[in-house]
């Protein structure tokens, strides 16, 4: 029954695509990938004004943001919260963030003339920005507006980063143009992790988190599943939620072994499952359940997958058209509830080189 799986999933997307259509919905709605909504969430966070977003941590999972950090301020909250939301994409919204106020330390002050050799500076020798054309545009009493062209989403994300962490700027800007849709290179590609490819670069940080997920979806077995994951810099930060202390160290010790990982905050809390909603059913019911749930993304219309469940462990075979849509199987899958384990067989779908 799993191979009918793919047919079924079109003939529902063309009713649901009418019933949207029906309904008003927006022309230019579409589905976004989780790891385009996290890096838009945090774009969006970076340049809005007067929100220090430097301790956010931001991850995504079946379109269900969770911002995770401090910040100085309830103001700062409600921003960074009304930022989130506004990410095309972004279905819900999970505040964690705590606010600790700074301490009232002085400021460093520097000129806007020298901010700007600072900046100029940082974006020139950044090599992972070797093939954009970011530019510093102008500084306004601390605050940068950086122009140009960004060969990727998270080229642009990175300018926007480095910007920030200039000594002396307050706030970044931007109009710099990039693609609005994230290339499977950005996001996760099969085989051993390309240092030269990802070293220093945003790009480096979405592959430790796609690496992490994956290893964590595969690997820990576990009824209360709800595990974020954010990288910065090869810095992964786990926060959400398990079932017990033991699953909490096993899900470090299982993203210990992505390479390019050079270090692990465990943020995870524990909430024993006796406080926790059991949810149990039988492999028949878990199958129909994750096809339900499958069948409401969109992107996965033309994917061909096969499920098959037994004991709680749900197996995935099949092909899939991109290395994103398969994130967005395993996740959608391992996130429905009773599911206890996850077995990863899908391929995905071999591209002919695009032209230009």
């Amino acid at each position: 029954m799993g191979s009918c799986l793919g047919r079924s999933l079109r003939e529902l997307s063309i009713i649901v695509l009418m019933a949207t259509l029906s309904l008003s919905a927006p022309a230019h709605a579409t589905e976004r990938s989780d790891a385009w909504v996290t890096t838009k969430v945090k774009i969006a966070l970076l340049t809005t004004r007067d929100l220090s977003s430097t301790g956010v941590h931001v991850d995504t999972v079946d379109g269900r943001v969770t911002l995770y950090g401090t910040v100085r301020s309830l103001i700062e909250k409600s921003k960074a919260e009304q930022s989130a939301r506004s990410v095309d994409g972004a279905r819900e919204v999970r505040d964690l963030l705590q606010v600790v106020p700074s301490r009232s330390l002085p400021s460093v002050r520097v000129s806007d003339q020298e901010l700007k050799h600072r900046v100029s500076e940082t974006l020139s020798r950044d090599e992972a920005l070797a093939n954009s054309t970011v530019t510093l545009k102008s500084v306004n009493g601390g605050v940068v507006l950086l122009s140009g062209t960004a060969a990727s989403l998270s080229d642009h994300l990175h300018a926007l980063e480095k910007a920030r962490e200039v000594e002396g700027v307050r706030g970044v800007a931007s109009e710099v143009s990039s693609p609005d849709t994230m290339a499977d290179a950005e996001i996760w590609r099969d085989g051993p992790y390309d240092h030269v490819m990802y070293e220093h670069s945003t790009a480096q940080d979405m592959w430790i988190t796609t690496a992490a997920k994956l290893r964590l979806l595969a690997n820990l077995q576990s009824w209360a599943f709800d595990i974020n994951v954010d990288s910065r810099d090869g810095l992964v930060t786990l926060f959400g939620l398990v079932d017990s202390e033991r699953t909490k160290r096993a899900a470090a010790a299982e993203v210990s072994k992505v390479s390019g990982v050079k270090g692990i905050k465990n943020a995870i809390q524990v909430v024993p499952g006796s406080q926790q909603p059991l949810v149990t059913k039988n492999d028949a019911h878990l199958k129909e359940a994750i096809e339900d749930r499958l069948r409401k993304h969109q992107e996965l219309t033309d994917a061909e997958i096969d499920i098959d469940v037994r004991n709680g462990v749900a197996r995935l075979s099949g092909i899939v058209r991109t290395q994103g849509d398969r994130l967005v199987a395993l996740i959608v899958t391992r996130t429905t509830a009773g599911v206890y384990g996850l077995v990863d067989n899908l391929e995905v779908e071999e591209q002919g080189v695009s032209e230009g």
